[in-house]
């Protein structure tokens, strides 16, 4: 993916082009093969390296099998590690919501608190944690479970907050 001529990027998805190409390096048409599956697995800006050697048994056509079997092995984890880059993005920016979204309930719950002058509330009182969590070590699948598991916190945040807003506006 890169800039059109004379663009700067600013203007949208029209202001970039796909670029791409395969050089064979003597293996005719093995790099269209290998770019033909890059295609097919809409993987862009990358680059697939295959790298075969004359080992004395001819192959034939079962070579280009093998190059398209490498290319695309190697594109499966290229697309998995571009995901699991996406995910960690998500949970980072949930997680800033989460803090957001606590520090409103705790504001509403301090306001209630003074409010009720000793009352018990029915909601629990919640305490601001706010630490950077560390996602380096975070597999796919247990990144998608924590991306349910935060929808459902942040859902869950506006509930409360939605509550305690009805309650205080009802005189509560």
């Amino acid at each position: 993916m890169t800039l059109k001529e004379g663009r700067t990027g600013l203007n949208g998805v029209d202001d970039f082009e796909v670029r791409s190409g395969s050089k064979d390096d003597g293996e005719r048409w093995a790099g269209d093969r290998a770019l033909k599956v890059m295609q097919n697995m809409a993987v862009i800006d990358a680059v697939v390296i295959v790298s075969r050697w004359f080992g004395g048994t001819l192959l034939g056509p079962a070579r280009f099998t093998h190059i398209e079997t490498c290319a695309a092995d190697v594109c499966r984890v290229f697309k998995r590690s571009e995901e699991l880059r996406d995910c960690i993005s998500s949970l980072t920016e949930m997680d800033g919501q989460l803090v957001e979204l606590r520090s409103e309930l705790a504001t509403l719950n301090e306001d209630s608190v003074a409010k009720t002058s000793g009352e018990e509330l029915n909601e629990p009182i919640i305490t601001i944690v706010s630490r950077k969590t560390d996602y380096s070590t975070l597999d796919l699948e247990r990144g998608k479970r924590m991306l349910r598991a935060r929808e459902g916190a942040i859902k869950s945040m506006k509930h409360l907050i939605a509550k305690r807003i009805k309650a205080r506006a009802s005189g509560h």
